[in-house]
């Protein structure tokens, strides 16, 4: 049998405004409990998360040669060779 984290959370005494610490697996978690009010006014998106815009203007890039083109017509490709069945139906 295995608890979800919000039933084990539910069977401990949590004070709000603490910060809980404990190593499970090797791994520190850390715990806080919000008041009330913190949670309301706590945004789903932290600031200190968002990177700045990635866009960098990048110098223009100098020509190195001129290509010119002629006005025509495109020859047509060569005709496929079909094979001829040896046998015949």
């Amino acid at each position: 049998m295995s608890l979800s984290l919000v039933e084990a959370l539910e069977q401990v005494d949590l004070e709000a405004g603490r910060v809980y610490y404990c190593e499970i697996k090797g791994l520190m978690v850390e715990l806080r409990v919000l008041t009330s009010a913190e949670s309301e006014t706590r945004s789903a998106l932290d600031e200190s998360d968002v990177m700045l815009d990635p866009w960098v203007e990048l110098p223009q890039p100098t020509p190195k040669f001129s290509v010119i083109a002629k006005l025509g017509t495109i020859p047509l490709p060569d005709p496929p060779e079909i094979p001829d069945d040896e046998e015949e139906v």
